[in-house]
């Protein structure tokens, strides 16, 4: 799985809306610390993934695991900034087009309980972005805790926290240099 793979499962999330379906957005703020396995030419291998989520503003901060490198999703205003410490550069694109699209007609069905990084959550069967399916765990509050597809672990929480999130933590430092988008097919 690529760092930032975890966003994928995020339009899901942020898609989908009705009564037997999870709470797909958190609803307070949460720390997350997430294990996911990354494939490369190298093989395969375990990284760590923090997000963090300000529920009162709709932000979310992923450290994926690429040193210097974090990104912030606006979810309100649909923008997303990829920022690179070492470089002082950010590069800012329309999130809808950053992101796939959920899988049309995505449904969820329940599948039980269980506990995952000491939190208990619902388990909920449905398909990720591309169609494949998925079983999920999703906290009652909105926090996604683990994903599984084609029987094998793609994302679980590894510890979370609920605690108040620093609205500094979000911001774009000043004097770094905006990059524009490189140029080619935007995507739907």
């Amino acid at each position: 799985m690529k760092p930032l793979a975890l966003l994928a499962f995020l339009p899901v999330a942020f898609g989908a809306a009705a009564q037997q379906q999870p709470v797909l957005i958190p609803s307070r703020d949460v720390d997350i610390v997430y294990m996911m396995v990354q494939a490369d030419a190298r093989g395969a291998r375990v990284v760590e993934e923090r997000m963090r989520w300000a529920a009162g503003t709709g932000m979310l901060r992923v450290d994926p695991p690429t040193p210097g490198m974090w990104v912030v999703v606006d979810t309100r205003a649909k923008r997303m900034a990829t920022v690179r410490d070492g470089e002082r550069s950010v590069l800012e694109i329309d999130s809808t087009q950053a992101m796939p699209a959920p899988a049309p007609g995505a449904a969820f069905e329940n599948s039980g309980t269980d506990t995952v990084a000491g939190t208990p959550c619902t388990e909920w069967q449905t398909r990720d972005a591309t169609g494949t399916p998925t079983l999920v765990c999703i906290t009652a509050d909105g926090v996604l805790l683990r994903a599984i597809a084609t029987g094998r672990v793609l994302v679980e929480a590894l510890h979370l926290a609920y605690v108040p999130q620093d609205a500094a933590v979000f911001r774009i430092p000043e004097g770094y240099r905006r990059i524009d988008p490189p140029p080619g097919p935007r995507m739907r």
